[in-house]
């Protein structure tokens, strides 16, 4: 307690204040890509002083349906554990997914935040963000000098100094991009990060980021800025965008030049493919939907699934089957959708898909370009990643939708 008070002291920041919360929860968005135990932490921190936070206030403890739903999601988690084939590894899902549970209960005991509170969150992570960036670029330029290869400046190389996966960290840094895009005023270091973020999209050559992170900067580059863009500023960002293109075409026109490669009449119906078949990111995707044909037709998996993380053992045994490159073995199915359907059914899916629903509306009825951003970009990452099913990426969604429900359904019934 001693040092709780020296450093309330030292930062004028009071350790029994909301904002102090939102501080932490700041810290804890800004360590996901630092490694697990720092991100992991921080929760605990959070979850504590938000439990500490309601109990020095007697904060009235109110239920917010939308954050009841992710609870609900976990708590159908532990019941798939008396079906599960693989008990074990069901537990060590339910050990990795309390999250699901640990945050929403953190924001039950929270009270009202605003929208300034969003604003300290938003801060910490983007300051962090564009950081990360700089050492990303700094550690590349050293990279360069010893490999002279241009591709340490892109995709998985560029991040590759922690061990990241370029995937990833691009859905991160767009949030930090939405955010800035949503700000009604913009200095001119705002538009300079903006710029900054939309490089580093590109480098990192993340096809579905860069596509939404595009269309948003258009939007509000017409939407908000209407009158004061004549046709000499549309000009030069456009060329500004075009010339982000050709920055990061090192590796992005090779990435969907070999996606086009993509052979998926086979993919759907050849019987063996041997260690060197050449896959394509969407091949293996489509490759993995199949698996899960089969794995409902034979196995009778549709209504409650295999159990939580025990979808491994099936789709060892059918790509052993099916002769695949021995790495693929070890693959989930890269597709969220696919990932809780085989492991918890239709029911799974179908409270998944709730909880899609609820951050979706949220963002429609408060209009809130920043929460309608991240729907988007999250329900389609959804199809590429098995998101929830990696801490980083469980960590990012259930902190902002539980955050943005705190705050803009507030905000919504108050009008």
């Amino acid at each position: 307690m001693k040092y709780l008070n020296l450093l309330q002291k030292e930062s004028g920041l009071k350790i029994n204040s909301t904002a102090f919360l939102m501080c932490l929860l700041g810290v804890l968005l800004s360590t996901l890509l630092l490694g697990y135990a720092p991100s992991s932490i921080m929760l605990g921190v959070f979850f504590v002083f938000s439990i500490r936070h309601a109990i020095i206030h007697k904060t009235k403890i109110k239920l917010e349906y939308k954050l009841i739903l992710p609870i609900l999601l976990y708590l159908y988690f532990v019941a798939s554990f008396f079906w599960s084939v693989d008990k074990g590894q069901t537990l060590k899902g339910l050990e990795r997914m309390v999250a699901l549970i640990i945050v929403p209960v953190s924001f039950i005991f929270l009270p009202k935040l605003s929208k300034k509170h969003l604003k300290i969150v938003l801060n910490i992570f983007t300051v962090t963000n564009v950081l990360l960036g700089i050492f990303f670029l700094i550690n590349a330029v050293f990279n360069f000098y010893k490999t002279r290869a241009l591709s340490v400046f892109t995709y998985h190389e560029l991040v590759s100094v922690l061990d990241l996966n370029a995937i990833y960290v691009s859905l991160i840094f767009s949030i930090s991009l939405f955010y800035l895009l949503s700000l009604k005023e913009k200095t001119k270091i705002h538009k300079g990060l903006i710029a900054f973020l939309l490089l580093l999209l590109f480098l990192l050559s993340s096809k579905l980021v860069i596509i939404i992170a595009c269309i948003s900067s258009v939007i509000f580059l017409f939407k908000n800025n209407s009158s004061k863009w004549n046709k000499k500023r549309i000009i030069l960002s456009v060329f500004f965008l075009i010339a982000l293109g050709i920055t990061s075409s090192i590796t992005l026109i090779d990435r969907f030049k070999f996606e086009n490669e993509s052979k998926y009449s086979e993919v759907l119906n050849l019987d063996q493919f041997g260690g060197i078949y050449p896959w394509t990111g969407s091949s293996i995707r489509l490759f993995q939907l199949r698996l899960l044909k089969e794995q409902i037709q034979e196995d009778a998996i549709l209504l409650k699934g295999y159990g939580l993380f025990a979808s491994r053992k099936s789709l060892d045994v059918l790509h052993d089957k099916y002769n695949t490159y021995i790495d693929f073995h070890h693959y989930n199915y890269h597709n969220q959708y696919a990932q809780i359907l085989s492991e918890l059914g239709l029911i799974g899916l179908i409270m998944l898909l709730l909880i899609l629903f609820s951050i979706w509306s949220t963002g429609l009825k408060s209009y809130s370009f920043l929460v309608i951003m991240f729907s988007i970009i999250i329900t389609l990452m959804f199809f590429t990643e098995s998101l929830l099913w990696r801490q980083r990426g469980l960590f990012l969604f259930i902190v902002f939708y539980s955050l943005f429900v705190k705050i803009f359904e507030n905000k919504i019934e108050s009008h």
